[in-house]
């Protein structure tokens, strides 16, 4: 086991390479490195969270240019969309992140996609 964040570099916190869990949308979903891999990532709890949203926005980012059938269709999930984006762009900017899993100009793009869809687009 390494003994720095690959994401940041933190040294003396626990790390781990593992999150099981549900996406946005409620999938299941497993991050759990292949044995295969010969080079896993291990993540700080700080790097971990921004992992997360990092997959948070990947989700949200693929159901946006979906089209037909995309999960987005729906007016709630839509703004569930809107609104998680929002409290990601929060937790970046007041939480102490780096910004290196997920940089903050993503997320406003991510946002102003879903407020201004292309013409014909889902949202």
């Amino acid at each position: 086991m390494p003994s720095a964040c690959d994401a940041c570099g933190t040294t003396g916190t626990p790390l781990a390479k593992v999150s099981l869990g549900r996406d946005f949308f409620g999938q299941v979903y497993d991050r759990l490195t292949p044995t295969s891999d010969r080079s896993p990532a291990w993540y700080c709890p700080l790097c971990s969270e921004e992992k997360r949203m990092q997959l948070d926005c990947r989700v949200i980012r693929e159901a946006a240019r979906a089209g037909e059938g995309s999960p987005l269709a729906a007016p709630a999930a839509l703004e569930r969309a809107r609104t998680r984006l929002g409290e990601i762009a929060v937790r970046l900017k007041d939480g102490g992140f780096h910004g290196k899993l997920l940089p903050m100009a993503e997320v406003e793009a991510l946002r102003a996609e879903l407020e201004n869809p292309p013409a014909g687009a889902t949202p």
